[in-house]
């Protein structure tokens, strides 16, 4: 096993490329850090990424290693090229030894709370401190992390640190929910549906749906955790229940978001007659799709027929 911790820069601050591509679970790498990919990782594998967050080097996602291929190998493959948008990809000259590296995006993760890398973190995963009176407490930590081989009890300290602090986060937002509204009560809910929707709620759903519910696309990438009852109708428990909500593609999520199709208690698709035939077969939805619920999700269905003026 080879599992590293491994820098990067925030292309705001050093006017460079963005990489790791957080959007794609990818990362690429030339010379002698994209020989030591190409050679030494293998699926399987984990990287752990960090920056700089208020002089302290931070964690802040890691990849599960799917695959790496060679550059060049990887710009010959049409379904990479379509669907990544790594830098590597697009440039014109090729470096030596340049490798991309693809995470899996269903055991990869990009972290709401950051992990602190500090000394207590340090004498946890066995790493020497042994700070130089010529360095700084934060030249020292980055210099005992960059490029850090790690081994399985290091890697696995690591994932229950960061699983720690996930369940924090997620408390911390039950929290906010609960608290007195400081915000207006448009912009509150606009903050708090973004961390939940695109972080802690999608990768619920993703615990027990790896798909679309009607298209079968996929790539987490292309899919939406929808919920079932709208962010504002809901209350707080329903805002973080798992089963008020679908993964759906953008399409589809559209569609279902805006009440052009909905579902019968037995899972049936409900078209809106407003939805005319064409722009329905371009969407790719059709009468025969059927997609399964539990009680819980059928309530939650109930409720978004009633609402949308549909009748079975």
């Amino acid at each position: 096993m080879a599992s590293y911790i491994i820098p990067y820069l925030d292309p705001e601050k050093h006017n460079r490329e963005e990489d790791p591509l957080f959007s794609d679970y990818t990362y690429g790498d030339d010379g002698v850090k994209g020989n030591l990919l190409k050679t030494k990782v293998l699926k399987g594998d984990v990287l752990f990424f960090y920056k700089t967050i208020e002089n302290n080097p931070c964690i802040t996602a890691f990849y599960e290693v799917e695959k790496v291929l060679d550059i060049q190998k990887a710009k010959m493959d049409n379904t990479i090229m379509r669907n990544y948008q790594n830098p590597h990809l697009f440039r014109n000259n090729n470096q030596d030894n340049e490798v991309i590296v693809f995470g899996n995006p269903e055991k990869s993760m990009i972290l709401d709370t950051p992990l602190v890398v500090n000394r207590v973190l340090l004498e946890e995963l066995s790493i020497d401190y042994n700070p130089s009176p010529n360095l700084t407490e934060l030249q020292t930590l980055t210099l005992k992390i960059r490029w850090k081989r790690i081994n399985n009890s290091q890697v696995k300290l690591l994932l229950e640190k960061v699983d720690s602090l996930n369940n924090e986060g997620f408390l911390e937002i039950q929290k906010e929910l609960e608290s007195p509204i400081v915000l207006d009560k448009t912009e509150k809910e606009s903050v708090v549906k973004a961390r939940i929707g695109q972080s802690i709620f999608k990768r619920k759903l993703l615990s027990r749906e790896k798909k679309c519910r009607l298209c079968g696309v996929s790539n987490e990438r292309f899919l939406v955790a929808s919920h079932i009852k709208p962010w504002s109708q809901s209350n707080n428990k329903e805002r973080l229940d798992v089963n008020n909500g679908l993964l759906l593609c953008p399409n589809h999520d559209a569609l279902f978001d805006k009440g052009y199709i909905s579902f019968d208690d037995d899972g049936t698709i409900l078209i809106s007659l407003s939805l005319d035939e064409g722009t329905g077969l371009f969407m790719n939805v059709n009468e025969s799709m059927k997609i399964s619920m539990n009680e819980s999700q059928r309530e939650y269905m109930k409720w978004h027929r009633e609402i949308w003026n549909y009748r079975i």
